[in-house]
């Protein structure tokens, strides 16, 4: 692969690691959501009471693990708070304190940044077990971590993609990546899928471009696609940026350019029935956020838990598409 690993590691080593997520378009009911707790029951005196912070309940991806939350504390009759602080640090830090000080038995966090939110971490970690979600926090006080291996999914990813470039394509290929720059996640799925296509002479693969969300992602790709007729492969490494990358080959009419990328919904696979994207990672934000609860309720409970719960991912294509169509 042409040094584009060497200048890629580079480029990320020069970014800001800001929250880590996977970032999926708002919907009208999101619109709605605030940095207010929320409960999911009437606390009685027999119940253990856990908060949770999350990134954002603006987006589908944080809004399916926070339904996965409520639903295992329904279950094992839990009274969980639910904090939204909208992707902003600050918010979480005062909500993980506010946390401390209501002497919630056990706190879940989705980290809104690796680093930022430590202090607030460890000081809650001297009080309560802490299990955290999506992104790994840079310290060890937590007691388990929940979620996706990104660099593991993305060398996944990155494997298909080659196999694919190896049969259909003669080993040749330019590809362009879209993501969202300031996250840590985001970085982990590039340097993941790049591991794949060493020793591939034949495979260039451009720096990452901004692709926030869907707007941003689509211009990025049209002028990718007006400045490179070469570009063949498009690494989109969220939902939107794969949204935004398809509306702009659908407006450039480049039917030979393929997606690959992160989060299947429904029009990203009516888009692999198409044609238009090869290949996509599919995470089980749901079950995240399930086995998040199981786990810190068991700690709690005096029980051992893992340091690491990791949460298989999908891969969906043209032949296995219509099971997540059927679903």
């Amino acid at each position: 692969m042409k040094n584009i690993l060497r200048l890629t590691m580079l480029f990320f080593a020069l970014a800001t690691l800001l929250v880590g997520c996977t970032l999926d378009g708002p919907t009208s009911s999101e619109e709605s959501a605030t940095t207010e707790e929320e409960s999911t029951n009437e606390s009685t005196t027999d119940q253990i009471t856990i908060g949770a912070t999350t990134v954002t309940l603006r987006h589908q991806f944080f809004i399916e693990m926070d339904e996965g939350m409520k639903e295992a504390a329904l279950e094992k009759n839990v009274n969980l708070i639910v904090n939204d602080p909208n992707v902003d640090a600050q918010k979480q830090i005062a909500a993980i304190e506010d946390f401390i000080q209501q002497g919630v038995k056990g706190l879940v966090v989705v980290g809104t940044d690796p680093s930022a939110i430590v202090p607030a971490v460890d000081e809650a970690a001297a009080k309560m077990p802490i299990v955290t979600i999506d992104m790994q926090l840079n310290t060890d006080s937590v007691d388990s971590f929940v979620g996706t291996l990104n660099d593991e999914a993305g060398k996944k990813l990155g494997e298909h993609t080659r196999a694919y470039i190896e049969k259909e394509l003669g080993g040749v290929a330019k590809i362009a990546v879209v993501t969202w720059l300031e996250s840590s996640i985001q970085r982990q799925r590039i340097e993941g899928f790049l591991s794949a296509f060493e020793g591939m002479d034949g495979v260039t693969i451009l720096n990452p471009q901004p692709g926030y969300d869907r707007e941003e992602s689509m211009n990025t790709v049209e002028n990718i696609l007006q400045a490179d007729k070469d570009i063949n492969i498009i690494y989109a490494t969220a939902e939107n940026s794969v949204l935004g990358s398809m509306a702009a080959t659908e407006s450039a009419n480049r039917k030979d350019v393929k997606i690959v990328g992160f989060d299947l919904t429904k029009e990203a696979a009516d888009g692999i029935v198409d044609g238009k994207i090869l290949s996509m990672i599919q995470q089980q934000p749901r079950e995240m956020g399930r086995q998040a609860i199981y786990a810190i309720l068991d700690k709690i409970n005096g029980k051992e838990i893992d340091s690491n719960i990791p949460i298989p991912v999908l891969l969906y294509d043209k032949d296995n598409v219509a099971d997540f169509l059927n679903q």
